[in-house]
């Protein structure tokens, strides 16, 4: 009986300690790594992809260094709506010294941006597509959209892309949640994200570190209060400009928010203000 009793408690902690093994996370820089980050990656990518309306809201920081050295942080909070495949609305507000206080709005083939603290407002014609008009507006504006990435038809392929390279580097928590961190890497940009261990892939924080900026520049952009079941109306895609108002520019509209938030001495090194990269040749927006 003794004996019986001995084995049984054995197996009873072999079972155990092959249960702590298989539940431990995998190890950074292991194959088993490699493998988390990819399922972990295609299962966001999917999980969005297959919403065709979704709303979600950001806070986001914004860290700019000019060539003296003098380091800016900006804070934003942000509240967005996508409708695949051709309408994106979001409104951003700033803690800047001048204020800022924008909305844009994406259906179809027209974009529109207005800013909200004196009224100006502005349209241009763009593609049918998110895809397409996110990299238009990158192309013609050189401005970069740091949510571009979650709301492409291809989450994965807008990170991963054919040319980054990267995986599982970390576990940390993110306001209580448990989180793995990943990291990919081409030749204009590194994209530093993290999603839930378990539960809904959905991103909670993603850090963009744009290389081929004139000047170092990186994004930080926390996410909550997803919704993939939303309701979204037409009306929600479309500006009612103010009465009286003609539009003005947009390339213009662009270049006046751009200099809002920058520092002076970027405003100068940086010729028409333009931070952004050329579209086509990164990974993320």
């Amino acid at each position: 009986m003794r004996l019986y009793s001995n084995c049984r408690l054995f197996m009873c902690v072999l079972f155990a300690l092959f249960m702590a093994a298989c539940s431990q996370d995998p190890k950074p820089g292991t194959p088993e790594a490699a493998a988390a980050s990819e399922r972990l990656m295609r299962s966001m990518s999917d999980t969005l992809a297959s919403s065709k309306a979704f709303t979600f809201e950001t806070t986001e920081r914004m860290e700019v260094i000019a060539p003296s050295g003098e380091k800016r942080a900006l804070h934003f909070t942000r509240k967005v709506a996508v409708r695949r495949p051709n309408a994106l609305f979001f409104e951003l507000h700033g803690e800047t010294d001048q204020g800022f206080d924008i909305a844009a709005y994406y259906n179809n083939r027209t974009l529109m941006l207005s800013e909200n603290l004196d009224g100006k407002w502005a349209q241009t014609e763009v593609p049918g597509t998110l895809d397409e008009m996110l990299d238009d507006v990158m192309r013609r504006f050189g401005l970069p959209v740091p949510i571009g990435d979650v709301i492409s038809s291809s989450p994965y392929d807008a990170i991963v892309g054919g040319s980054a390279s990267g995986s599982l580097v970390a576990w940390e928590t993110i306001e209580q949640m448990p989180c793995a961190k990943l990291n990919y890497a081409d030749d204009f940009v590194e994209v530093r994200l993290w999603l839930p261990k378990s539960g809904p892939a959905l991103p909670r924080r993603i850090e963009i570190a744009y290389k081929r900026a004139p000047v170092p520049l990186v994004s930080q952009l926390n996410f909550t209060n997803w919704k993939l079941d939303a309701q979204v109306t037409d009306d929600a895609f479309t500006l009612q400009p103010p009465a009286g108002r003609d539009p003005v520019e947009f390339g213009d509209l662009v270049s006046m928010l751009v200099s809002r938030v920058l520092p002076s001495e970027l405003q100068v090194a940086v010729p028409g203000a333009n931070v952004g990269i050329p579209a086509g040749e990164s990974a993320a927006q």
